[in-house]
């Protein structure tokens, strides 16, 4: 019995594909489908949370969210509040 031999595919880049455009239309639920192209080169995967606003020319822009560190927007909050805090001496002072 032979074994057989797979061919090695080229792996080449993304293509632009034919017949693909940079429109899309509004669906009746309001939905728009962004060009795979589009997302490519802004950088935006399926997932990936997005906002919309309008600049000062009138345009739509839409902008990805970067996600928050809570840890930080918490302590811009507390602000001074926990400066000096020492969790080792208050753990002794009141649980002990």
């Amino acid at each position: 019995m032979a074994s057989k031999v797979k061919s090695k595919k080229k792996v080449s880049a993304p293509k632009t594909r034919a017949g693909r455009t940079s429109t899309s239309r509004i669906s009746s639920k309001n939905q728009v489908t962004i060009p795979v192209d589009i997302l490519r080169t802004v950088g935006l995967q399926a997932g990936d949370d997005v906002e919309f606003a309008f600049n000062d020319a009138g345009f739509i822009e839409v902008r990805k969210v970067e996600e928050k560190n809570l840890f930080l927007e918490l302590s811009r909050v507390a602000g001074d509040t926990y400066r000096g805090f020492n969790l080792e001496e208050e753990r002794k002072l009141n649980w002990d």
